[in-house]
């Protein structure tokens, strides 16, 4: 998963938190046990002594060490019982000095025998999901809420039809998402819904728990070019090339320069050679897109990338109105 190493990091500081919350929980626990219980530390000590005395018999390798380990075994599991029968008889749980670790399979470590544990899993996508929606209105912007009222129905393929054809398909996208799915080119007219439909993919794809990045063009072409002159201690082109899914909002509406046809040719063209998935949202028609980046990358688009018309007046102004 092409999650940005802030992701990581945030999520093994996450773990290291959780299990020092519940060593801190465990310690506190057996203070109060041993104050209202002294007796417990006599259990202790012979577990503790049981302990000790099996490692030294397994390191002799001695020809009756498998009897006398045997018999360690029986008194530090008796110690361990004492130990519970007193912790239940003075009102405690008998789990009361457990290490109650928030993932028992890989006691809030990450990995079990070195393969990530599904609670690392999770905590990296939640992590991704949260980042996204304090950026983006994503909570706000689903396949459930995108209303068709808004576009005009009429005889023939109308608007209405067309968006509807372009919801489902987005749809369709989202719940089939993978690493290989076709790059998606959403282009009309201001104010038609590009930027509602890429942001609930977006949402879909991190909640399968793709690390997707989404950026305004102009806020990516910014970050790219304070990286490339040294202004930012980042690296953004890293994190666009290598993420899962990478979407580009309002292509066009940024400050076209040199720099910008360059960056964005770099972007279209690594992710194809790669089968990366990126969606490019627009107000420009093709013919608009040719004349503002060149023939070069405009055919890769064109050729390569699903296109998807956006049909209608402005919602926003429907809405005022």
């Amino acid at each position: 998963m092409a999650y940005s190493k802030e992701t990581y990091k945030k999520a093994e500081q996450e773990l290291a938190q959780r299990r020092s919350r519940a060593l801190a929980e465990r310690e506190n626990h057996h203070r109060i046990a041993v104050e209202t219980v002294p007796e417990i530390l006599e259990a202790e000590e012979k577990m503790s002594r049981a302990g000790l005395a099996t490692i030294k018999a397994v390191g002799m390798g001695a020809a009756d060490a498998k009897e006398y380990i045997q018999k360690l075994s029986e008194i530090n599991l008796e110690a361990q019982a004492q130990r519970r029968l007193l912790l239940k008889s003075n009102g405690f749980p008998e789990d009361w000095l457990d290490v109650h670790y928030t993932c028992k399979k890989c006691e809030d470590k990450g990995f079990v025998s070195g393969i990530m544990c599904g609670c690392f899993k999770e905590l990296l996508k939640s992590i991704e999901y949260e980042k996204l929606c304090s950026k983006l209105p994503v909570g706000n912007c689903r396949f459930d809420n995108f209303k068709l009222d808004y576009y005009p129905d009429g005889a023939g393929t109308s608007p209405k039809k067309r968006m509807e054809s372009v919801l489902n398909y987005c749809k369709a996208y989202a719940a089939d998402f993978s690493r290989r799915s076709p790059s998606l080119l959403l282009y009309g007219k201001t104010g038609l819904g590009k930027t509602h439909l890429s942001l609930a993919i977006a949402g879909k794809a991190v909640e399968e728990g793709y690390g997707v990045i989404y950026s305004s063009a102009q806020n990516l072409f910014n970050k790219l070019e304070k990286d490339k002159f040294g202004k930012a201690d980042a690296n953004t082109e890293e994190a666009i090339l290598d993420c899962d899914l990478l979407i580009i909002d309002d292509l066009g509406a940024e400050f076209t320069t040199q720099f910008t046809v360059s960056a964005l040719y770099n972007i279209v063209n690594s992710r194809e050679l790669e089968s990366k998935p990126t969606i490019i949202s627009t107000n420009l028609m093709p013919e608009q897109l040719t004349k503002a980046y060149g023939e070069r990358i405009a055919s890769r688009i064109l050729s390569n990338y699903v296109m998807l018309y956006f049909d209608g007046s402005d919602i926003r102004q429907i809405k005022t109105r």
